[in-house]
């Protein structure tokens, strides 16, 4: 992710709220569930709540809930903020380790990709993310799932004030900084309808990414923005689903995307 470049014909105030959209949605799209953290920015921002007490084992092996498996293919159907329809190809290449998954229309965003892989039972993220754009690594190793999966089970990815995110807004020349904290829960077993397929029962994770513009000038802070993915994973299937609300990019509003599974190939 670049720092946010403002445009014309914009409020100060409103190119704060519209970055910090466009921030959130690119985490949040990116999956992020927990890991190292290496940027010395400073944290932590107070955006995270204190992880509840750890409930029920769902699965010893988290690895079952996510397949990597080349050449495994699947098929999506959402519903765009608009209400308009789309669909989803989701397939899975080689990688070094694991598998690049490859989306040609995730939440109705376009194409795109992830490096994916299995290690020590977890199901991680491995590349950078420069969020800031600073040259400093501020996650890597992505925890998407972790074993045992356990009801409560909370993984920070990152928590920190991250410098020279966003254009200035309070007027004193210099670019304002940005609290952005992301992370992630396991909230239980959920019965999830599918397009087509069979009714599966699905664990589902919910990860939020929180972030406030904070004034150079002064420190105050602007109000916080978040959003929040959740996904819902069956064993020996993958995603069966996945919902995005999130903040429009104009920073005034909700938008809601939501695409099931319709069909899969390739998995043993």
């Amino acid at each position: 992710m670049t720092p946010f470049q403002p445009s014309t014909g914009k409020s100060k105030r409103t190119l704060a709220r519209t970055a910090v959209a466009t921030t959130l949605i690119t985490l949040a799209l990116a999956g992020c569930g927990g890991s190292n953290t290496d940027d010395d920015s400073g944290g932590p921002t107070g955006l995270v709540p204190t992880a509840p007490a750890l409930g029920a084992t769902l699965f010893n092996d988290a690895t079952v809930l996510r397949p990597l498996v080349v050449g495994a293919s699947w098929q999506y159907a959402g519903i765009a903020p608009d209400g308009d329809s789309y669909t989803n190809a989701v397939t899975h290449t080689s990688a070094t380790p694991g598998v690049t998954e490859s989306g040609t229309n995730t939440f109705d965003g376009g194409a795109g990709s992830v490096h994916i892989t299995a290690v020590n039972g977890n199901i991680i993220q491995p590349d950078p993310i420069d969020a800031n754009g600073d040259g400093i690594v501020d996650l890597a190793n992505v925890i998407e799932l972790r074993s045992p999966v356990r009801v409560n089970d909370q993984i920070v990815a990152i928590d920190q004030r991250l410098s020279n995110m966003l254009p200035d807004v309070d007027g004193d020349g210099r670019a304002e900084a940005l609290d952005l904290a992301t992370y992630s829960r396991v909230i239980g077993t959920e019965e999830v309808d599918l397009n087509g397929p069979p009714t599966q029962q699905a664990v589902r994770i919910d990860r939020i990414t929180a972030a406030r513009v904070v004034l150079s000038k002064d420190g105050q802070t602007l109000p916080t923005v978040t959003s929040t993915q959740t996904v819902w994973y069956a064993p020996s299937l993958g995603i069966v689903r996945r919902r995005m609300d999130q903040p429009s990019e104009t920073g005034i509003g909700r938008d809601v995307t939501d695409e099931r599974l319709t069909a899969w190939a390739g998995l043993p």
